[in-house]
């Protein structure tokens, strides 16, 4: 099947001028989760489709003082489970036709520019479903779809599945740009229709009207109700539906989101929970306060032993909280690090925004998390070559393609040195 690529419409630029060499960056843009835990978190290499490491309890048992003569303390199971994480495939595809670099009158530069500008682009989205993955629950899900099709505009609320936020009525586009495809599901994970392509996206309005876009391809099923994944094509199924990794929205919680998590029951092993710092009525928004976070805080280090290294927000949130020290008199310079997002402090922890995270804020210490990865990430090589001539199974075009891959997924090793605060009002316009 040929692959949607880049043409000489797309770059005629490129084909008539002569352009200087171009290094390709990863931006910071919509990635600061992702960016942050790549550089805090471990890295470890394992193969097969899953790792397997004991996490170990706190157990105070098969200890005593005792005296002369007494009976030596009995031996009790220590409080031990086995956390099981499995191994989550992530890919982007790019594609150039031959005519776009044949034609041009300074090939070398063309074919150089080209397929450089078409990767850069291509990672930055990578680096943008990987960012969307770390900050959510793995339930792959977009939006929600808000009410009845039009034609071919679905209105959307709910980013990430999620109700109840403060953003909920008018973020349904956050996740959602043009160019991409989308599936349909019902809530028992029935596909409606086939991929949708989306073709022009209209952001919510602050603090009720939905967003909504406008796609191609038949929506007759689509209904009020359904969830929105991202499709890798045209064809029904070929979804990110089921394949997605858990990040920080399940991996840092008490059992809320899911009982069990990594293969560990947080019912049957209580301290397989993080500590949660809900509002006086849990589901019901509430103002943001100083001693709540405080209280937090200290709830992470006297009941779970961890240490806060920094807290990782929504921008809504992010601005409730400066605008709560602004009011408090608290002088704070916001800090401008290397991924040239600024960073506010609260006890001397840095608070950082990501615009994937939900309106709750994360109290994440650096050794919980690790990055588990079954090979280096790099491009899939056809014969020696990365980039390849695109074939269908019984015709060959005059295209080009190549493919990056990375096999890993974020997985934590103890949920008690983490914390979540939520229930949280938020003072700022939400997206």
């Amino acid at each position: 099947m040929a692959h949607v690529m880049e043409t000489r419409t797309t770059y005629d630029d490129f084909l008539k001028y002569r352009y200087r060499d171009k290094i390709i960056q990863c931006l910071p843009d919509f990635s600061v989760c992702l960016q942050k835990i790549t550089a805090k978190a471990v890295h470890l290499p394992f193969g097969g489709k899953s790792i397997t490491f004991p996490v170990r309890y706190n157990s105070m048992g098969s200890t005593a003082s005792l005296d002369e003569g007494d009976a030596l303390p009995v031996s009790l199971p220590g409080n031990r489970g086995y956390a099981v994480v499995p191994c989550y495939w992530h890919y982007f595809g790019c594609a150039v036709s031959g005519q776009a670099i044949a034609t041009s009158a300074d090939k070398e530069s063309a074919f150089a520019q080209v397929w450089a500008e078409e990767i850069l682009v291509k990672m930055r989205a990578y680096r943008q479903n990987l960012n969307r993955q770390m900050c959510g629950d793995g339930n792959a899900i977009l939006c929600q779809v808000d009410g009845a099709v039009a034609d071919q505009v679905i209105t959307f609320d709910n980013a990430g599945g999620w109700s109840g936020y403060n953003s909920s009525p008018v973020n349904g586009a956050r996740f959602l740009t043009p160019n991409m495809y989308i599936q349909a599901r019902n809530s028992s994970g029935t596909v409606h229709d086939a991929g949708l392509k989306i073709t022009a996206v209209t952001k919510g309005v602050f603090p009720s009207t939905s967003a909504y876009c406008t796609v191609s391809g038949t929506c007759s099923s689509v209904t009020d109700g359904d969830y929105i994944y991202l499709a890798a094509s045209a064809t029904a199924s070929n979804d990110a539906y089921g394949h997605e990794m858990p990040g920080l929205k399940l991996l840092i919680d008490d059992n809320t989101v899911a009982e069990t998590v990594q293969s560990i029951s947080a019912t049957t092993y209580p301290e397989w929970r993080s500590q949660v710092g809900y509002g006086a009525t849990h589901g019901t928004a509430e103002a943001l306060t100083t001693l709540r976070m405080m209280n937090l805080h200290s709830d992470i280090m006297v009941y779970g032993g961890g240490k806060t290294d920094w807290i990782l927000t929504s921008p809504a949130v992010w601005r409730t909280y400066g605008h709560l020290a602004d009011q408090g008199n608290t002088i704070m310079n916001a800090k401008v690090y290397d991924t040239a997002w600024p960073t506010l402090e609260f006890m001397g922890v840095e608070i950082w925004q990501d615009p994937y995270m939900p309106d709750e804020m994360y109290f994440i210490d650096n050794r919980s998390l690790a990055i588990y990865q079954a090979g280096e990430p790099g491009w899939i090589e056809t014969n020696g070559s990365v980039i390849s001539q695109v074939k269908g199974a019984s015709a060959a075009y005059d295209q080009q393609e190549a493919y990056w891959r990375d096999y890993k997924t974020i997985g934590i090793e103890n949920r008690a040195w983490d914390g979540k605060l939520t229930d949280i009002s938020v003072s700022a316009e939400a997206y």
